[in-house]
């Protein structure tokens, strides 16, 4: 008889936490929308990229943009980027916000890509979805 009861009185406090309602401060709502308009303003954010290759001297762009446009016949849904920071061109793919999304990747493109290493770099902000 006692379980009985408690398992009545069970059902009944669950049965309760259905209809919960909130009380929202006034002005959360403003808030968000303007943090979600801040969040659409950002290009770039902290996350990593594989580098395939740097090089200077001579004919050095020429060789890297070959490069990326090879990776990119490879790989068509990776981004590609050539950089200049002096003194080399260098050839960065992929907009990774963790190191493993990065590992993943180099793991896939390495038989075709040896040699490439994970770095820091600011990279494409992409919302998740």
């Amino acid at each position: 008889m006692g379980l009985i009861f408690i398992i009545f009185a069970f059902l009944g406090i669950v049965s309760a936490q259905e209809n919960v309602s909130y009380d929202v401060e006034a002005g959360v709502d403003q808030v968000e929308a303007k943090h979600t308009e801040a969040w659409v303003k950002v290009k770039k954010v902290e996350g990593y990229r594989i580098q395939l290759i740097a090089m200077s001297g001579n004919n050095s762009k020429a060789i890297v943009e070959k490069m990326q446009t090879d990776f990119i016949t490879a790989f068509p849904g990776i981004p590609a980027y050539v950089t200049y920071f002096e003194p080399s061109f260098r050839l960065r793919v992929g907009d990774f916000r963790t190191k493993l999304e990065a590992y993943h990747l180099k793991s896939i493109i390495e038989a075709q890509f040896p040699g490439g290493f994970i770095i820091k770099d600011k990279v494409e902000y992409l919302p998740k979805n």
